[in-house]
């Protein structure tokens, strides 16, 4: 897992606890959970078992379920509040989350393909 959270198409940028909406110039700072959330679901990474593995590594599954729902309740806000579209993260009923495919139909300049299980604390 790369120290430095970044990716980057034609209409997102997150770079460590950033995100921004390029186009519109949205910004947000997001918190190192939310981040975490981001770019986990910006690689493709959108099963709720995955999610909850990546950002609480070696926790109890069964006891993560809570933080998860207030993750994803407070990333939402975040967003809404600063703008982003209300439909940026979708849930997939029964299996997890994605973001919303308009930010994705566009050629992706870079980003990070190194995502692996985190075994360790990462920090932001």
């Amino acid at each position: 897992m790369p120290n430095h959270i970044f990716f980057e198409n034609n209409a997102l940028l997150l770079k460590s606890r950033v995100l921004q909406l390029k186009g519109q110039n949205i910004v947000v700072a997001l918190s190192k959970n939310q981040a975490l959330l981001i770019y986990c679901l910006m690689n493709k990474i959108n099963e709720k078992a995955l999610l909850i593995e990546y950002i609480w590594p070696k926790q109890n599954h069964d006891l993560m379920e809570a933080r998860y729902n207030q993750l994803i309740f407070k990333t939402r806000r975040a967003l809404n509040d600063n703008g982003f579209p209300s439909d940026f993260i979708l849930t997939l009923k029964g299996f997890g989350l994605c973001l919303n495919s308009d930010f994705f139909d566009m050629e992706e300049k870079s980003f990070d393909r190194d995502v692996y299980m985190r075994t360790q604390p990462f920090i932001l």
